[in-house]
């Protein structure tokens, strides 16, 4: 199950920036539980539930990163410029 906060949404991105980028790091094997942004959307935080079997954390904090960077720029939303908090395990 994939649940967002309901934080997230008022202060950042679009909510379909949030659900795209759930739903690619899901085709990847990476379970989120929860999203926020913060500063507008300069800053990400991402609760990971869990990950695809072999994969270390090192890579699903790429991932997590690579993800949001891409749909960011893709849907023209503001970058994570103040960073990408990852916390697995959550």
């Amino acid at each position: 199950m994939t649940l967002i906060a309901p934080s997230a949404r008022t202060d950042g991105p679009d909510p379909a920036v949030l659900d795209g980028v759930v739903q690619a790091l899901a085709s990847q094997g990476i379970v989120v539980t929860d999203v926020n942004t913060f500063f507008g959307g300069r800053g990400w935080s991402v609760t990971v539930h869990h990950a695809a079997s072999g994969m270390t954390e090192t890579e699903v904090r790429i991932a997590v990163w690579n993800t949001i960077t891409n749909y960011t720029a893709i849907l023209g939303a503001p970058e994570p410029l103040d960073g990408v908090r990852v916390h697995i395990g959550g």
